[in-house]
Formats: structure tokens, sequence, C-alpha cells
């Protein structure tokens, strides 16, 4: 069976490693976000369908205005969301 291990800190150890654990969860968090989209402002054809929860397809249908970087399709989700508000 195992047995658990018990550190004993002083005030200035254990704040120091409370701050380095909270610095490592945050970056891991923001990382996660990068890596996710989810800072993006601007998304592909289906990352904007799965932002909002739809088929690239019906995406298509409610010609939302579109960006084109280098042939690249953008959709703003500013506009996916008003879209989605006003209907």
């Amino acid at each position: 069976m195992a047995q658990g291990i018990t550190v004993m800190l002083d005030e200035h150890d254990s704040d120091a490693l409370r701050k380095q654990v909270y610095t490592i969860v945050t970056n891991s968090i923001e990382q996660a976000r990068r890596d996710s989209g989810l800072d993006r402002q601007y998304l592909k054809r289906k990352d904007a369908a799965k932002y909002a929860g739809v088929s690239p397809t019906t995406l298509d249908n409610w010609k939302l205005p579109v960006h084109r970087i280098d042939g690249i399709v953008l959709y703003s989700k500013k506009d996916i969301q008003a879209f989605i508000e006003s209907n």
C-alpha cells in the first residue's frame, strides 16, 4: 500500500512553491488557449463552423462576410456571434 509523503516548508519556501505552481499552471492555461485558438479573432472555415456549432455547409449558407488573406478564407468571431444573436 502506498504511503503519502509529508514535506514541511517554512513560510518563505511555502510561498515560493505556491507562486511557482501558480506560474506553471497559468502558463499552461495560456498555452492551451493559444493552441485551441480561443484567443484568435478570425477562424478558418472548419474552425468557424465548430465555433458556431454547425456544419461547414450551414456556415456557408449563412453568407457571412469573409476576409481573405493570401487565399485563406477567414471568418470573424464577432460576425458569427452577431449572426447567431440576431437569428
